[in-house]
């Protein structure tokens, strides 16, 4: 085995050892609440009774999850976020992009004009009463528009996908012209192919505000049934839902199932999704956007 040279080993100094203990720490009160929850949902009800639980459960009980699986409104809930969130993540993505594009080309009229215009939405707005009324009178109320159509464009996931644009080379774009290709075909065969990386990422952000949209669902919807999942958690752990506890007594009656546990349970059920796909898309926040689309 070849030795490596004692000049090429790296030598740690006190300060990235400061540094590694920070972030451990700030990793372990990011988890802990995370795991508290599931080892709850995922402990013995006399357990949780006696406060006994950190973060490894004790006596493994799956009835909790069982109690969220035979509640109807959980579902139709679950149905309602998915739906919300593809839909709108897809009109998000869609509109952010083509705006970010025509944004980031200089020979675009009135380009500073426009850009500004985005940037004062993003400090200033109408306000929840002139929103609500817009809304009203788009006839939107009570609809899964009303929870999509009203953040339609980010300005803030805007500025960062104009920004990856302006970066894009424009030699590509010049020799895609040549070749006869307008820019509707750039923008598709050539700059979005090469810009995965910052779509994904986009796309994970404007996921993740949706699946946790809670605010504007609880002021345009009315209707229970269209309820999505935030909405239908802040009645379980706030008002006290009543479906669980008929749920839990029909599992098995001889076994205490607190309200707690099912709580927690319905928590990790509505989270686990949504940090699910966080493994596959991590890959793309750590690669260049150009990486290899220009040589020489």
């Amino acid at each position: 085995m070849t030795a490596v040279h004692p000049k090429k080993l790296r030598r740690f100094s006190a300060f990235d050892l400061c540094i590694a203990l920070f972030l451990l720490f700030v990793m372990f009160i990011t988890l802990y609440p995370f795991l508290h929850v599931l080892a709850v949902s995922l402990s013995d009800p006399y357990a949780v009774m006696k406060n006994e639980i950190s973060i490894f459960p004790k006596g493994i009980n799956l009835e909790a999850y069982k109690a969220v699986a035979k509640t109807p409104s959980i579902w139709i809930s679950y149905k309602n976020t998915i739906l919300y969130t593809v839909t709108g993540t897809a009109i998000n993505l869609a509109l952010t992009t083509i705006t970010a594009y025509a944004l980031s080309k200089p020979k675009l009229y009135g380009r500073r004009f426009f850009s500004a215009f985005f940037v004062f939405t993003m400090f200033f707005s109408g306000g929840m009463i002139p929103s609500y009324m817009l809304v009203k009178d788009l006839h939107l109320i009570d609809t899964m528009w009303s929870v999509i159509l009203p953040i339609a464009i980010s300005t803030y996931n805007l500025m960062i996908m104009r920004t990856s644009f302006q970066a894009f080379p424009a030699e590509l774009e010049e020799a895609a012209t040549v070749d006869g290709c307008n820019p509707i075909g750039i923008l598709f065969r050539i700059v979005l192919p090469n810009s995965l990386p910052i779509l994904m990422t986009i796309a994970l952000y404007y996921s993740v505000t949706h699946w946790n949209a809670y605010f504007q669902p609880m002021l345009y919807l009315h209707t229970k049934d269209k309820f999505p999942l935030q909405i239908l958690m802040q009645q379980i752990l706030i008002s006290g839902d009543t479906a669980f506890a008929n749920a839990s007594t029909s599992i098995d009656s001889s076994k205490l199932l607190i309200s707690d546990t099912v709580k927690y349970a319905a928590i990790i059920v509505a989270v686990l999704p949504i940090v699910m796909i966080y493994p596959f898309i991590q890959k793309y926040f750590t690669k260049g956007v150009m990486l290899g689309a220009v040589k020489g």
